[in-house]
């Protein structure tokens, strides 16, 4: 009895917090279309600090920073919506429009054509889709192949194997397609340039050589970590190191 009263409690908690989270959302979406746009985004942090993720609220995030013509702020956002839906046209624009905006135009090195098309294939559905088709196809194959093993006519042993058997190759694909969707959103490979200037060296050490310049805005890759030095690379394949103080991760 205890445990059912504590098991209620915690999900008239949860209920309640996220009642006060849409509160809130909305709350700070009035804001934003009252041109409040600097407590519009710090009640949209406060929820992303409460421990709220979604793509429409990173999205309106952004669009508050870029408002506010705090272009990494933005990108950031920006970036953090796109990680959670690829496919949404007003996400993707925006980031572009946002781009713009950076001082470095980075020419990026062309991907084997089959790479694109596999995640445009994966982005089809979220991780959570890909999860849900998943199971129905593996359910599936179970009813086809218990089929198979008691039915008798012939054609329909055939029907059921081949259903069954293509019910398995798209649990495998399904479950890999998830794979790969929750390690996009939740991997931290990646981070915005939030200083105003920085020079990336060849080293992580203050005295090594300057190999360039990047400004705020500019997105890279995370490579390797060495105490508060961060390897980056660039989408046209420069490398170097920057203090971790100059970035911050997607």
């Amino acid at each position: 009895m205890r445990q059912l009263a504590v098991i209620f409690l915690v999900f008239l908690s949860h209920v309640l917090l996220a009642q006060e989270a849409e509160r809130q959302f909305e709350q700070a979406n009035q804001l934003y279309r009252s041109g409040e746009y600097q407590k519009a985004a710090a009640l949209y942090e406060q929820i992303i600090l409460n421990g709220y993720e979604d793509p429409t609220l990173y999205y309106n995030l952004a669009n508050a920073y870029f408002k506010l013509k705090s272009i990494p702020a933005a990108i950031l956002n920006y970036e953090r919506s796109f990680r959670l839906s690829p496919n949404d046209d007003d996400i993707s624009y925006n980031l572009r429009l946002a781009n713009l905006h950076v001082v470095d135009k980075i020419e990026s090195i062309p991907r084997l054509f089959f790479i694109d098309w596999w995640w445009a294939f994966i982005n089809i559905f979220s991780s959570d889709e890909w999860v849900i088709v998943g199971i129905i196809s593996l359910w599936s194959a179970v009813l086809a192949g218990g089929i198979y093993l008691v039915i008798r006519p012939v054609l329909l042993r055939r029907i059921s194997f081949v259903v069954s058997s293509l019910a398995v190759l798209v649990c495998l694909v399904s479950f890999v397609g998830a794979y790969q969707r929750i390690h996009r959103e939740r991997s931290e490979n990646s981070a915005i340039v939030f200083s105003p200037s920085v020079s990336v060296k060849s080293s992580p050490d203050e005295q090594s050589t300057d190999l360039f310049v990047l400004h705020e805005g500019v997105k890279v890759e995370l490579v390797d970590t060495i105490g508060e030095w961060k390897k980056i690379r660039l989408t046209d394949g420069k490398i170097g190191w920057v203090e971790q103080e100059h970035l911050q991760v997607i």
